[in-house]
């Protein structure tokens, strides 16, 4: 009899966890499960239950990116090899997605059954893991400029569209003040007045499935992509080749793959990791090659 623990956002993608983890459990009350269900309903629940281990064979967690994150550091901290089975249930779920993990509960259900497990690479952006991404500037403003409700209503890449436009039509775009970076690797070192910086582990950021198209979970790299300054004029031309992954050929962006990564910033710049903020600037990045077990497909 294999225990697992699940671990649950009951509110994420305005409540569908809820549901799908409900079909889980009846889908696995057929078989030989024994089922610990663990709700979160404040920060750092998620990163506390996962890391008390119970006697678990593995963790099964359903939520958005941050519910996601949370698990991951408390795997990560408690310094265990627990797999864990991510049943995406939020508005983005950019690492589920590349990762081509299923939405429904009764594939989710035939994939754990299955128990593929494969281990991947882990970033560290100061002391706190992800899982895809960490990120500074522009893209994290816009995050945060759409509201919950519009982020369900709209989905994935949508809400980012959503949110480029709110700051145009408000003129914050317009003044939106460059970040002056310094980048220190060994791959590059120099200063670059920049809007956006992304550090990844998969593809999939924000929606867009080929923001970072050579990423690799195992590659034991991290992806960088450093977003120069542009003007407004250049803002559609830029989406238009996000969206087919072309943008790597745009003169205005920097990409490198590196293991270890040093930003500083002379200004006061936030660091969103797997969609929630963290601290500020300066920061190390690394990526933690082999460091997680998940079930996939």
């Amino acid at each position: 009899m294999k225990r697992v623990k699940i671990i649950a956002n009951p509110n994420s993608g305005r409540g569908a966890a809820l549901g799908k983890i409900l079909e889980l459990v009846e889908l696995m009350s057929h078989d030989k499960y024994e089922i610990e269900l663990l709700f979160t309903h404040e920060e750092g629940d998620g990163k506390n239950f996962a890391a008390n281990y119970t006697g678990e064979d593995f963790v099964i967690c359903s939520g958005g990116d941050g519910t996601v994150n949370e698990v991951v550091n408390g795997i990560y901290l408690s310094k265990r090899d627990t797999p864990l089975a991510i049943l995406q249930s939020g508005t983005v779920n950019d690492f589920a997605n590349a990762q081509g993990l299923p939405t429904s509960p009764f594939k989710f259900y035939q994939m754990i059954k299955n128990y593929n497990v494969k281990t991947i690479d882990l970033g560290l952006a100061g002391d706190r893991a992800f899982i895809n991404v960490a990120a500074g500037g522009m893209l994290t403003e816009i995050a945060y400029t759409v509201t919950a409700e519009k982020k369900a209503s709209l989905g994935n890449m949508a809400y980012y569209l959503e949110g480029a436009r709110e700051l145009l039509e408000k003129r914050i775009f317009k003044y939106q003040k460059s970040m002056n970076l310094r980048v220190e690797s060994e791959e590059m070192s120099g200063n670059v007045d920049a809007l956006l910086f992304l550090i990844t582990n998969s593809t999939s950021v924000g929606g867009f499935k080929k923001m970072a198209p050579f990423a690799d979970v195992s590659d034991g790299y991290l992806d960088v992509l450093i977003f120069k300054k542009i003007k407004i004029s250049d803002v559609p031309e830029l989406f238009a080749s996000l969206v087919g992954g072309k943008h790597l050929d745009n003169n205005k962006i920097i990409y490198l793959k590196t293991k270890n990564i040093r930003i500083e910033s002379t200004d006061d710049v936030t660091i969103d990791v797997d969609g929630e903020k963290t601290s500020t600037l300066p920061m190390n990045f690394k990526v933690l090659e082999n460091r997680l077990k998940i079930i996939v497909p």
